[in-house]
């Protein structure tokens, strides 16, 4: 196989490792079977082994001496991080929509969010976290804003602070999101970008109050 194609069947296989993190098919912890993703997906161990390196490089993995690689699971203390960049990153991104974004576009963000009646059931839960994961990458993609993209994609932020679920519950953040929409709607961006700036605040104040319980003297 030549250098070119071994390139891109290792770039095949990172895409879709790291699609299975995103999809909780590999969940935080979790140990990564070589032979078993080798057969799962058709492959030798060369391109298996190139992409967890680079998935390890990126923070999705962490490599253990003499053990392999696992999933990452990430601190509370990250996770606060995490949320605050995607408030900035995220608020910036649903300013420019308001500013950059077609009317079709925002048709497109407006329905990410309908049909829903609570409370959910398991299938409404699922579709939930789908709506939820579609709204804020289309925010990104329809920002005009190449570098927001090719940033939210290689740093891989979105996956990272969703690896455990939806941080609150869809009936605390559905009349957030369809309060972004209307601003959105209205080509609102400083509206927009503060909703968007709380939205994250808030998910980030859940990891706050956790590592709080965890000081020393906390009741």
């Amino acid at each position: 196989m030549s250098k070119i194609e071994n390139k891109i069947l290792t770039d095949l296989v990172y895409e879709k490792l790291k699609a299975m993190i995103d999809d909780g098919v590999l969940t935080p912890g979790e140990k990564i079977n070589k032979l078993d993703l080798s057969r799962l997906l058709g492959v030798s161990q060369t391109p298996i082994n190139d992409a967890l390196s680079r998935l390890a490089g990126e923070k999705f993995l962490e490599q253990r001496s003499r053990q392999g690689y696992y999933v990452r699971a990430f601190t509370d203390e990250e996770l606060v991080a995490l949320f605050e960049m995607r408030g900035a990153l995220e608020g910036m991104a649903i300013r420019l929509c308001c500013e950059n974004a077609t009317d079709e576009q925002l048709k497109e963000l407006s329905r990410c969010f309908e049909g829903f009646s609570f409370p959910l059931d398991e299938k409404g839960y699922q579709e939930y976290v789908h709506a939820d994961k579609t709204f804020h990458e289309k925010l990104i993609r329809y920002s005009g804003n190449p570098i927001l993209w090719e940033l939210s994609r290689t740093s891989g932020y979105m996956i990272k602070s969703n690896m455990k679920g939806l941080t609150r519950p869809p009936e605390e953040t559905y009349p957030e999101h369809l309060a972004m929409i209307k601003a959105l709607q209205n080509r609102n961006g400083d509206e927009a970008q503060q909703m968007m700036i709380q939205h994250h605040l808030r998910s980030r104040n859940v990891f706050r109050a956790k590592l709080k319980q965890k000081e020393p003297g906390t009741p």
